[in-house]
């Protein structure tokens, strides 16, 4: 037995792991889940049809104590079929995993993402440079001694050739 699931789960992981092979083993097995789900379901609704239908001495009238006790005895084949249906969605999820972790498309998908990166960094750096260019052509008028836009220091501004002294 052991050998058995051995060998569906190596088989498995060979299908997975090709491109051509996934969507065949996807069908397959999400296929047999959803058949067994349903399956399922039908034994449970005519489980409880034939249980509504046995009336117990003590009962209460118009069936309410029989599909009570009905719904209470096919609950665990209604949980099977829902956790079948489970399996079913986990069966794509399985196969979702393995087209994302593909190497190239891991390889892909990380280029991309440092090319933006990359490009936004840029796009910050010409915005911080345009930025102090219209900062230093604000702080330093035209005059005498060269053209508008010249970078100045500080003390350009408060030496003796400026003629704006205040005080004294």
């Amino acid at each position: 037995m052991s050998k058995d699931i051995a060998t569906r789960v190596t088989t498995g992981v060979q299908a997975l792991a090709l491109p051509g092979e996934r969507e065949g083993w996807q069908a397959q097995h999400r296929g047999s889940l959803l058949t067994d789900g349903q399956s399922y379901d039908a034994l449970a609704d005519a489980i409880e049809a034939d249980l509504k239908a046995r009336r117990l001495d003590g009962d209460l009238p118009w069936g309410i104590s029989a599909a009570y006790r009905a719904r209470k005895r096919v609950k665990p084949l209604r949980d099977a079929a829902r956790a079948m249906r489970k399996a079913a969605k986990a069966i794509n999820g399985t196969v979702a995993a393995y087209e994302e972790t593909q190497p190239e498309v891991v390889l892909q998908r990380r280029a991309d993402k440092a090319l933006r990166k990359g490009q936004r960094k840029q796009q910050l750096q010409a915005t911080a440079h345009n930025s102090a260019q219209q900062t230093l052509r604000r702080l330093a008028p035209a005059d005498d001694d060269g053209p508008a836009g010249e970078a100045k220091v500080l003390g350009d501004f408060f030496g003796p050739n400026n003629g704006q002294r205040r005080g004294a």
